[in-house]
């Protein structure tokens, strides 16, 4: 019996309303795209819904599940109470072994998530961009490798929902795992976004809304723009936890950040900057990008090549506290061509020269106007949100020891620094020390293993190698032996 002819049930019923209102918005979206009222960029973005008709309607049984989960969701939340000053997780239920979470933020969290916070003596997050700045400190905190946050890039403080595949244990690896949750957040993705485009057609009418549709207006009441549902419906997009890559990190950059605060504090660059590179790298010694940035730090080789030495075996991105003095260097300049940290920091990603057109095109030399009125096309969500993943590295490392109590204290290296006076070779720099190729790597992984295990391979006239501190009846010197 064909659908048309049965008497529709409650389940059938929603899934015409939902449908019913998700095409009328894609009807009506064209005429409003073209209000001049709307900065063309934007309604460039908006006018993807047109394009977008092609998508299959959500089935019956998705609709239901999801108002399910929206009760299941408010009775755990009714459990757990409203008295929190915290967002948290909250299990909603289980989907091909992974878990639907949902973030619970009760009314005074929600309140104190958009209140301006000081994090350090320099660093403070105003309440124009608190929010932004929770969303990346939970990000860093709270959820972990194992979590797939779905929320919104226009919006990055409201978090549709979460996925837990910490129940599929090591039987997959993260590349299988990252490809399942994409998988499932692919169909979850068109749902909402079929959810959104029908509370955009109903915004004037926001008692009609379904359980579903006020969990997520009540996420976005801070957000006053007329058109954020239709934002939302197309800027859907998951996010990895990354408490993970903090930890890691803090068991490698207390090493080096002694010697990287002193490089500056040469440079009069406040040393909460040095943690740029866990936003960068999480102080990965070995990181390097597709666009062929290196190093904790991510130098790029025109930047290093004006800084460092980056030649025969040699690349100084790649030891943190060389690597320390170009960011510095590079951040100084910043400051001074933008005067102010937020930008500086900003420029550190997108480059100088492109905030400067940024602040040429909106008038403003304010951080959150370029976030919420730029839209140069390159200026895309690692731009918008790279001062605001500062300022929550910042406070999630300021909380290291109760966040990250798992984690061991390392001690800094010791070492003396020798700058060789003539081309000298590896060999006779081991045989002068008393060092093993291993120790040699250790202490410089700014040279090459090739270059390190070569027997006449030289460094030149003008290097500064780092080699331990000598032991007790062995002189200290920073002269070396002809080569």
């Amino acid at each position: 019996m064909s659908l048309s002819r049965r008497k529709p049930s409650s389940r059938h019923s929603l899934f015409h309303f939902y449908g019913t209102i998700g095409l009328a918005a894609l009807v009506g979206i064209g005429t409003y795209c073209a209000a001049p009222r709307i900065q063309e960029p934007l309604a460039l973005l908006y006018a993807r819904v047109i394009r977008s008709a092609h998508l299959k309607p959500p089935t019956p049984v998705h609709i239901a599940s999801l108002e399910q989960d929206v009760a299941t969701f408010n009775a755990e939340a009714a459990k757990v109470g409203n008295t929190s000053d915290e967002c948290f997780p909250l299990h909603i239920r289980v989907l091909n072994r992974i878990g639907i979470l949902y973030l619970q933020c009760p009314e005074a969290a929600y309140e104190k998530d958009g209140e301006s916070v000081r994090i350090s003596d320099n660093f403070s997050a105003p309440a124009a961009i608190a929010r932004r700045y929770n969303f990346w400190r939970r990000i860093y905190s709270l959820w972990g490798k194992d979590q797939y946050v779905m929320h919104l890039s226009e919006y990055p403080e409201v978090v549709v929902e979460a996925y837990d595949v910490s129940r599929l244990g090591d039987q997959l690896g993260p590349v299988a795992k990252g490809a399942l949750v994409k998988r499932i957040a692919k169909s979850e993705r068109q749902l909402y976004r079929n959810l959104f485009l029908s509370m955009y057609k109903l915004r004037d009418h926001e008692e009609l809304f379904t359980p579903a549709m006020r969990r997520l207006a009540a996420s976005m009441r801070h957000i006053g723009a007329r058109d954020k549902y239709l934002v939302a419906a197309h800027t859907l997009r998951l996010q990895r936890g990354q408490r993970d890559f903090i930890a890691q990190g803090l068991t490698v950059a207390p090493k080096y950040l002694p010697a990287i605060e002193t490089e500056f504090k040469a440079q009069g660059i406040p040393t909460e900057i040095t943690r740029l590179a866990f936003v960068e790298s999480s102080f990965n010694l070995k990181a390097h990008s597709k666009v062929g940035a290196s190093g904790v730090y991510q130098i790029m080789p025109a930047t290093g090549r004006q800084y460092l030495k980056m030649f025969n075996g040699i690349d100084e991105r790649n030891d943190p506290i060389k690597a320390s003095r170009a960011a510095a260097k590079l951040l100084k300049l910043n400051y001074k061509i933008t005067g102010s940290w937020p930008l500086a920091i900003t420029a550190y990603n997108h480059g100088v020269g492109g905030i400067k057109r940024a602040i040429h095109a909106v008038g403003s030399d304010k951080i959150i106007d370029l976030i919420n009125r730029y839209h140069g096309s390159s200026f895309g969500f690692a731009s918008k949100n790279f001062y605001a993943s500062f300022l929550g590295v910042l406070a999630t490392l300021k909380d290291r020891d109760r966040l990250f109590p798992e984690v061991p204290k390392v001690q800094p290296i010791t070492f003396q620094l020798v700058r060789l006076t003539r081309p000298t070779t590896v060999a006779a720099l081991k045989k002068k020390f008393r060092l093993t190729t291993f120790t040699i790597l250790e202490f410089n992984p700014d040279l090459s293993p090739h270059l390190v295990r070569s027997r006449w391979a030289s460094l030149p006239r003008g290097y500064v190698i780092k080699v331990p501190v000598p032991k007790v009846g062995l002189a200290a010197t920073s002269r070396v032996p002809n080569s």
